[in-house]
């Protein structure tokens, strides 16, 4: 079959799309970059939902395509932005695939029809009744969260079930977390058992689940003991959500701190009925996933983050405030005196603010860690060819730069680049 497989460059798109490639589909896939892994059978295209909404003609239909599958999806803290991609994108899309004779399968979420107060749930239930109502043949998937290596929930999830004491954003609303494995097998299901008439099928877990059970299930399979878990409060939680909307977290932020609080659970016989597939519980897809290792460095690697914000913003305090005069004294013993070592101090300082001020944005974050990885070089090199007897300061000042280095250096590079963030 030739599948046009839309959001393929996402995590369920990604997963999907080695599944139909195993599958011996031919699979034209899209990204908004229009590149991604190469593989036989798969031909790239470019396509951003958020520009089809504006320009219906935006994309030129692939010929012979029978089937499309509708993967894209956004948690975006910023609404007009949701509403372009998920409500209005998708509504351009589904009417090309109207003027095509194509079935449709379109992945949207578990309580797109119930909970339509929060903005993401919104769009996709908006989404959802269009398809419907266009009469082709369609599949609405609505899947419960979906863990497996590569998602933000997973990632998130993986970072809270290392600690043995882990903060949640709730502890009694249950939910149906499946497998990324399972979300495969429904799809591939239906296209080898089409229903007879086009409907809305929930997509979840063969149990339901709190999030301190999910915590304490991903601690095993980790070999890890049990966890204490606990809600945070309402305000800190509140500041973290605000914090969340603000620089655009996706696993942190007001819509999913109103999702963690609400039950959100369905029956699998639909599906079961429908394709004749049925959802496994969780425990018995987790093998490579999570992985000990993994899920530590995930974990440390915003606390590595939030301890070099402190770095910079504290050095650049101290330069500008009780240490100004230990600055002037250091680039004395350098030569350096007068207005000229003044200003020097002051510059410096508010460069640090801002390299610091730059790990939390996530498209300003990679030119801060290369120009803090040059200027802390910079400086030792300066230090050693002018002071040199600063590597022998007993708290070893100068040396400490070393681990500094190699820390921003792993930040760099296991910080994503802005061509995996496009897609």
């Amino acid at each position: 079959m030739r599948i046009l497989l839309v959001g393929a460059g996402g995590f369920i798109g990604r997963h999907l799309l080695t599944a139909l490639q195993a599958g011996g589909h031919e699979v034209v896939a899209t990204s908004r970059s229009g590149r991604g892994a190469e593989l036989p059978g798969v031909s790239w295209r470019a396509l951003d939902l958020a520009t089809l909404a504006d320009d219906p003609t935006a994309f030129a239909w692939p010929e012979q395509v029978e089937l499309l599958i509708n993967a894209a999806g956004l948690l975006d803290t910023d609404a007009e932005h949701l509403d372009r991609v998920q409500h209005r994108g998708t509504r351009a899309l589904f009417d090309l695939a109207a003027q095509w004779p194509v079935k449709v399968i379109h992945i949207s979420a578990l309580g797109a029809g119930s909970q339509r107060d929060v903005p993401f749930l919104a769009s996709k239930a908006i989404a959802d009744d269009h398809l419907l109502e266009l009469g082709v043949p369609a599949v609405v998937l609505r899947p419960s969260l979906v863990l497996g290596q590569g998602s933000a929930s997973s990632a998130w999830l993986g970072r809270l079930s290392v600690w043995p004491l882990a903060p949640l954003l709730d502890t009694r609303a249950q939910l149906q977390p499946l497998h990324i494995d399972d979300l495969m097998g429904a799809v591939l299901a239906l296209l080898r058992h089409w229903p007879e008439e086009s409907c809305v099928l929930p997509v979840v877990g063969g149990e339901p689940m709190t999030q301190a059970e999910i915590v304490q299930l991903l601690r095993r399979q980790q070999g890890r003991g049990r966890a204490l878990t606990f809600a945070l409060p309402g305000w800190l939680a509140a500041i973290g959500a605000f914090l969340g909307d603000t620089f655009g977290w996706r696993a942190l932020n007001s819509q999913t701190r109103t999702l963690a609080r609400r039950d959100n659970i369905a029956s699998g016989e639909p599906l079961q009925d429908a394709c004749g597939y049925r959802v496994a519980p969780l425990r018995a897809r987790l093998h490579e996933w999570p992985d000990a290792r993994s899920t530590a460095s995930d974990a440390l690697r915003p606390l590595l983050l939030a301890s070099l914000l402190l770095v910079w913003l504290g050095t650049a305090y101290v330069c500008l405030g009780p240490g100004f005069n230990w600055g002037l004294s250091i680039l004395a013993e350098a030569g350096v005196r007068g207005e000229g070592a003044a200003w020097l101090v002051r510059v410096g300082a508010v460069c640090d603010a801002l390299l610091g001020l730059g790990l939390l944005s996530r498209r300003w974050r990679r030119p801060a860690l290369r120009a803090q990885l040059a200027l802390m070089l910079g400086y030792s090199l300066i230090l050693t060819a002018i002071l040199p007897y600063y590597w022998f300061d007993p708290f070893a000042a100068l040396g400490k730069n070393l681990v500094l280095m190699v820390a921003t250096l792993w930040l760099l590079w296991t910080e994503p680049g802005a061509g995996q963030m496009r897609r």
